[in-house]
């Protein structure tokens, strides 16, 4: 296992995050059903606000923080958006909601694993400001896709 510094896993997020978007779109682009659409849309909302708070952390997280070391070797994007290589535009709104939860969970396992291994208590509370994050937005999600049978 390789080593990598706390600004190589925010930057590692926040590229999943954004291919996560960006599938998102591709697959608006594609669908021509008016639910799947709209929650399409709201997932890659949902992509966009979590890349963006990596980028803000990233760039208000003090150096000390964003230099420390961690035995992690980010795994390729594909792995971590697995289940996304069975999309298709015309997937149920459940279908989408499960592989948005799973991306959220592999982030959270993650950044779950990165606090514990923190020797600064400083990067472990970023860490943990992370989990809870994620797990905000993933009850966001579950709300959303509840609520797709109202639309």
């Amino acid at each position: 296992m390789s080593y990598s510094t706390v600004k190589d896993v925010i930057d590692y997020s926040k590229t999943l995050h954004e291919h996560a978007r960006n599938l998102y779109q591709q697959l608006r682009d594609q669908t021509q059903r008016e639910r799947v659409d709209m929650m399409l849309q709201l997932l890659a909302e949902h992509e966009n606000t979590l890349a963006q708070s990596m980028q803000n952390l990233k760039d208000h997280a003090s150096e000390k923080v964003l230099s420390e070391w961690h035995q992690f070797e980010p795994g390729s994007i594909s792995d971590a958006l697995e289940g996304c290589k069975d999309c298709h535009p015309d997937m149920s709104v459940d279908e989408l909601t499960q592989i948005a939860l799973r991306i959220d969970d592999y982030l959270i396992s993650l950044y779950r694993q990165m606090a514990s291994e923190s020797t600064n208590s400083d990067s472990r509370q970023l860490f943990e400001n992370l989990v809870q994050l994620e797990e905000t937005e993933k009850v966001r999600t579950v709300r959303a896709a509840l609520s797709a049978n109202d639309w």
